[in-house]
């Protein structure tokens, strides 16, 4: 097995611009040509870092964790593409847990927090842990960043309020005038609410109450039943999540309500599912892949020392993706 003294021998340097190269230290300087050449001796020769003691040398794990609420969640895909892309690119491996599982004494959270197990942690769904856990997590000495907005802990977030913006003035530029918001709970959900205000509001319409009947298919189908119970019917919704638009779409079949014909249906995150239901859904695009990988750069700024450049990321904003659930409204139901 090749060693470093064997690399240096092999590429004509000493045997400190091998470790310097190795280690991706800064303080030794060298050529950019000579670089070139240690790494082409490594790669000729074979030769394999040995990580256990770089580690042990760094005092880092090359291992971060993330945490999120229900990890099956098909809107996640993108946020977990890009924290193992970006992880990737720092050497690190993810710990991947699930918020809805951790509890206080678990065998999970005892893992995770045993001494030099990760360098830092990722959490999205830090409303779903309970005050012990969060209080075991903010015991860690190594740094938390939240994947969302909040107020005692460095974070980064997509812009909610900016995609219920966009989704209600879609409908409202599709003639629509009586748009309701379902779905949802929590910080999120309220800054999306307040987008959905912000466009009835520069429309000159009366916002209708939220109505928070949470996430997931089931609380779609709720949402909607409670719209249809209003003195003035809804012509168009806006769903806080694009799982709970499953379920609009399937009450509205039970109820007998043609969409879009009858009713025109956003939603808010767009997965491949949603193209492939009938009517295809119009959905709000959040740029989950960039939160994964803004989220593992700020992380390892935290774990370098360094303040985290956290808050919304606003570039790339969220995007409309126009489908077959929305439509101009040809006549309006008073």
């Amino acid at each position: 097995m090749a060693t470093q003294r064997d690399v240096a021998r092999a590429a004509g340097v000493s045997l400190a611009v091998v470790s310097a190269v190795v280690n991706g230290t800064s303080h030794t300087r060298m050529r950019e040509s000579t670089r070139t050449r240690v790494l082409q001796a490594m790669q000729q020769l074979g030769y394999q870092p040995n990580q256990t003691a770089r580690s042990l040398r760094l005092n880092q794990t090359d291992m971060i964790a993330m945490i999120l609420n229900k990890i099956d969640n098909p809107v996640y895909g993108p946020l977990r593409h890009g924290v193992y892309e970006a992880a990737a690119e720092h050497g690190a491996t993810v710990l991947l847990g699930d918020a809805e599982t951790m509890r206080s004494g678990s065998q999970f959270l005892t893992r995770l927090l045993s001494q030099g197990t990760v360098d830092g942690i990722l959490i999205r769904g830090e409303g779903l842990l309970d005050d012990d856990v969060m209080a075991e997590l903010r015991s860690h000495p190594k740094p938390i960043l939240i994947l969302e907005h909040a107020l005692d802990h460095p974070w980064i977030d997509v812009d909610d309020r900016r995609a219920g913006e966009i989704a209600t003035r879609f409908l409202v530029n599709l003639s629509h005038r009586h748009i309701v918001f379902v779905g949802g709970s929590g910080y999120l959900s309220q800054q999306r609410y307040l987008g959905y205000q912000q466009a009835m509001d520069a429309a000159g319409l009366t916002p209708a109450p939220h109505l928070a009947t949470g996430f997931g298919e089931q609380a779609g189908a709720d949402g909607l039943r409670q719209a249809m119970q209003a003195a003035t019917a809804p012509t168009a919704i806006v769903v806080n999540n694009i799982m709970s638009a499953v379920g609009v779409l399937a009450a509205a079949r039970d109820l007998g309500i043609a969409i879009p014909d009858q009713l025109s249906v956003v939603g808010i995150h767009d997965v491949d599912l949603m193209q492939h239901l009938r009517p295809a859904v119009t959905a709000v695009r959040m740029p989950m892949y960039q939160l994964g990988r803004a989220g593992v750069e700020a992380l390892y700024d935290l774990i370098a020392g360094r303040p985290s450049a956290g808050g919304v990321i606003t570039d790339p904003e969220p995007e409309l993706v126009i489908r077959d659930s929305a439509t101009a409204l040809t006549r309006i139901r008073d």
